[in-house]
């Protein structure tokens, strides 16, 4: 099992795509931000092979003014693309939660599934 701690406001899928499929600057950028509070955990690539669920909390100060799953994609993309999940076709079960926070932030807990 492996949690993680995120210390950045999530990123909405409305603010990631210009057109079909290019990414915007914001996303871009969201994903150097992530990658450099990933580096703080020291993790191998390709820490979760097979199946895996994970649990996502949103804590969030305009928590009522968030839909719960624009930023879902953004991440789950993000870990997979820095190897800590191996393909999010290997998602098998998913659990969203948001909570209003006075600051932004996001917790994030992977498991394998046997």
């Amino acid at each position: 099992m492996l949690n993680l701690i995120l210390k950045t406001k999530p990123l909405s899928v409305n603010q990631a795509w210009q057109g079909r499929r290019f990414k915007t600057t914001k996303y871009k950028d969201y994903e150097k931000e992530i990658t450099a509070l990933l580096r703080q955990y020291k993790l191998v690539r390709g820490v979760f092979k097979g199946k895996v669920g994970v649990d996502i909390i949103f804590f969030l100060k305009r928590a009522s003014a968030t839909d719960i799953d624009n930023p879902v994609k953004l991440i789950l993309d993000v870990l997979v693309k820095n190897g800590i999940i191996e393909d999010d076709r290997n998602i098998w079960k998913l659990k969203i939660e948001k909570k209003k926070s006075d600051r932004d932030f996001m917790e994030i807990e992977i498991s394998k599934i046997r």
